[in-house]
């Protein structure tokens, strides 16, 4: 039986200070409920964990399944510099999810552009980072939810043979939690260190195969070509795309 997340089971793992941890056996949404806390006027940066969401949120308004046995996790932080914390810390949440994984379950993902973690050719964890901003339209702070299925093993149908799990029932989630913030604030604090890119791309499964987009509502086809040291994907086509965002699929095209 998986051992339940709490504060103190995270805290005694966790090397990093925060002001709060709290940690919900079922929410709708960690990243929703922290938007209502720096609403609310919660000073960051604090840590919301669940083991269940019934309202998941992924990229682009998309539902991210949620259901017991996983990890669900709320970072919200604020940082100095929030403009290239905005454009960065996607990239730190991957790398900082890669390396937590490694350190707590022996298991090596890899990255699909930009916010997806993937195992075995299956997605086995999402990102979704927010930058809330208040009625002054200054940023509040910055929500960075990860979601990992550690050890889900009954998918939808739609989502049979694209989600995976790490398959480890046994994992202390505690422990992954607290090694997450702790790689998490070690990124976030030094956004603009090279060896954060190069980490990065070093995971990127991408590069160098045939992918394709929508841009514009056409299709279009080419090679990842590489990511530049903003994180964007480079992509070699008819003519050179460089993408800030977006969905890019692997592709059969030659």
């Amino acid at each position: 039986m998986p051992l339940k997340l709490t504060e103190n089971a995270i805290r005694t793992h966790l090397n990093t200070p925060l002001n709060n941890v709290i940690a919900y056996t079922v929410i709708d949404s960690t990243n929703s409920q922290a938007r209502e806390f720096l609403a609310a006027g919660k000073k960051p940066p604090f840590l919301l964990v669940s083991e269940e969401q019934t309202a998941g949120r992924g990229r682009r308004g998309n539902s991210f399944f949620s259901p017991e046995s996983g990890l669900y996790y709320t970072l919200v932080i604020k940082p100095d510099n929030t403009e290239l914390a905005i454009q960065k810390t996607t990239l730190a949440a991957a790398v900082s999810t890669c390396e937590a994984i490694a350190e707590t379950a022996g298991i090596e993902c890899d990255i699909k552009w930009v916010n997806d973690l993937y195992l075995n050719g299956l997605k086995v964890a999402g990102i979704l980072c927010e930058a809330p901003r208040n009625l002054q339209n200054e940023v509040m702070g910055i929500i960075i939810g990860i979601g990992i299925n550690v050890s889900v093993r009954e998918f939808p149908e739609e989502l049979r043979g694209k989600a995976g799990s790490l398959n480890r029932p046994d994992l202390d989630r505690n422990q992954l939690a607290a090694s997450l913030t702790d790689r998490l604030m070690h990124w976030t604090e030094d956004l603009s260190n090279p060896e954060l890119i190069a980490q990065y791309r070093r995971r990127s499964f991408l590069i160098g195969k045939n992918v394709s987009f929508v841009q514009n509502g056409k299709e279009i086809h080419g090679k990842a070509a590489g990511i530049n040291d903003d994180g964007n994907l480079i992509i070699e086509a008819e003519e050179t795309y460089v993408l800030s965002s977006g969905e890019v699929s692997l592709s059969s095209w030659k």
